[in-house]
């Protein structure tokens, strides 16, 4: 009987020890085992309980862990327990902490979705949306990868929380340091290997490790004026030199240009001088030479003396040329050049050889209405109108040289580029000719070339042309001229007025006819014979050569 009671209460006391567990009452216990699926704990009273062992990969037999007791077996019979819950509680505290003080947290990329990503942050799932993930547009993260963030939002729900990340904001202020560390080592005059990232219409930008972005301007791509943004394509590596930077603006100009040896440093020549070059371009405003390592520019208008719009079909790309430097600006890179300047000019070799006075014969090209132009070979010569003929009421040009191809001209000199001509220079002034022949007061004969209303133009020969009012073309009183004239009708008339400023004959019928009334009085007059004579009295006079009309 006494070993029956003590063996009772030996098991009242053991019964004393043992701990009941409840679903999601935290145990704790010691890894006693691990196999493929679960390690195994012994939480005391001789009761071992199992955890995944995917749980469990940061602890080894002998490590003790704390987990939820779950009230629930595995196929093998064996209570479950979980790091799980308080993996969570334990992750949602520290995101709390995290997104309170703005601090990043650690997090590992669990599964991709159609526009972002899972994360766990230790225990506790947060949503990385794609705009949030990266600054490259390109990247992917792949699943399983850790990544750093920071907490943007959190909503408390009954279950788990809703969190949401951002990967960019961590990225970006990684991207500041890389970027605040990069130009510390940057400076005027340093050369840095770049990328082409852009070609633009005047120049590049280029990249310094896809951080810093500067401008190489088209200007500054080389020496030779020629080189172009078109001869690179993005992607390019350049080696180039800081031109100037402003580091507070982060704005960065480059140069390759300045790493090549300034070819205008060599060129020894000076203003005056005669160098040889070969043409580069052709272009609407004249020639770029290239001499050597430089480029001069010639204007159309320094391209000929005579013809300088000529200068596209003078001249070819390639063509070899001499040139006198005219103006050189080393600092500005800046050369001008002439070819008429080693030229003499046409003109005046002209001249040399047909000095004024001297006679040349030449064709005609073209009668305009006050002037005519001359093909004198390489040059051109000018006929006025003025020059062509003494008289000055031909008003057209044609009038003097129609029918006519080739004439000789008399040298008057110069014009511009032209050669001034003469015709009328062959013969002696015809009004100098007739002035010093005529005077007030004598008769002329002449041919009607043309009737006015108030006279008639009669033409006296010789270039001399006369004008008979319409009042001294008769005694009688008429209406127009053509009563007493008719055109090419030959008549004498008595010259009345001279006008030398204006060339001008003024010329009368009717003075001629008063004069020989005046005559026919006269010798009547001396017919009379003296009283006692015998020589009969004036009337009879009358009277005979009345009958003498009347006769005839």
């Amino acid at each position: 009987m006494e070993n029956f009671e003590s063996e009772f209460e030996r098991y009242l006391k053991e019964e004393e020890d043992l701990q009941y567990y409840s679903k999601g009452s935290t145990v704790t216990g010691t890894i006693v085992r691990i196999d493929n699926d679960y390690a195994y704990v012994d939480i005391g009273q001789k009761t071992e309980v199992a955890i995944p062992r995917t749980e469990i990969q940061d602890k080894k037999e002998g490590d003790e862990v704390t987990a939820i007791y779950l009230g629930k077996k595995n196929k093998d019979g064996y209570t479950l327990i979980s790091r799980k819950p308080l993996l969570a509680k334990e992750a949602i505290s520290k995101v709390k902490e995290a997104f309170e003080k703005g601090e990043k947290i650690q997090g590992t990329i669990t599964k991709k979705l159609e526009k972002g990503y899972i994360v766990d942050l230790g225990g506790v799932k947060a949503f990385l949306p794609l705009s949030e993930s990266r600054i490259n547009k390109n990247e992917t993260l792949a699943e399983g990868i850790p990544v750093e963030v920071y907490i943007l939002k959190i909503e408390e729900r009954r279950k788990v929380p809703n969190i949401i990340v951002s990967r960019k904001k961590v990225l970006e202020e990684e991207r500041e340091k890389e970027i605040q560390n990069l130009l510390s080592l940057l400076e005027e005059g340093k050369v840095v290997r770049t990328k082409v990232a852009k070609i633009l219409d005047g120049g590049m930008i280029l990249s310094i490790d896809n951080l810093l972005f500067g401008y190489l301007p088209e200007s500054l791509l080389s020496w030779n004026k020629t080189k172009s943004v078109k001869d690179f394509k993005e992607g390019d590596e350049l080696e180039v030199v800081i031109k100037d930077i402003d580091k507070e603006n982060r704005k960065i100009l480059f140069s390759l240009r300045d790493l090549q040896e300034n070819p205008w440093d060599k060129f020894d020549k000076q203003v005056g001088d005669v160098v040889e070059g070969t043409v580069k371009e052709i272009n609407n405003y004249g020639l770029v030479i290239s001499i050597g390592d430089i480029d001069g520019f010639i204007h159309k208008s320094q391209t000929s003396h005579i013809n300088p719009n000529a200068y596209k079909s003078k001249f070819k790309i390639g063509q070899k040329v001499e040139a006198k430097i005219i103006e050189l600006d080393k600092d500005r890179r800046k050369l001008k050049l002439s070819i008429k300047e080693l030229q003499p000019h046409p003109v005046d070799k002209f001249l040399s050889e047909n000095p004024e006075g001297s006679e040349v014969e030449a064709k005609i090209k073209d009668i305009k209405t006050k002037v005519a132009f001359i093909d004198l070979g390489e040059i051109e010569g000018i006929l006025k109108l003025e020059d062509a003929t003494w008289n000055p009421r031909v008003k057209n040009m044609d009038e003097v040289l129609k029918g006519k191809k080739v004439l000789k001209f008399k040298v008057l000199g110069r014009e511009g580029d032209k050669i001034v001509l003469g015709l009328k220079q062959f013969q002696e002034d015809p009004w100098k000719l007739f002035t010093s022949q005529h005077k007030v007061g004598d008769v002329v004969k002449g041919t009607v070339k043309k009737l006015i209303e108030r006279g008639a133009f009669i033409d006296l020969g010789n270039e001399i042309e006369g004008f008979i009012p319409i009042s001294e073309i008769s005694k009688e009183r008429i209406e127009i001229p053509s009563d007493k004239l008719s055109l090419k009708e030959e008549i004498s008339a008595k010259i009345i007025k001279i006008e030398p400023q204006n060339r001008k004959v003024i010329l009368s019928i009717k003075a001629l006819e008063k004069d020989k009334e005046r005559k026919e009085l006269e010798e009547l007059k001396n017919k009379v014979k003296p009283k006692g004579e015998g020589l009969g009295t004036l009337g009879e006079i009358l009277k005979e050569k009345l009958q003498d009309k009347g006769e005839g």
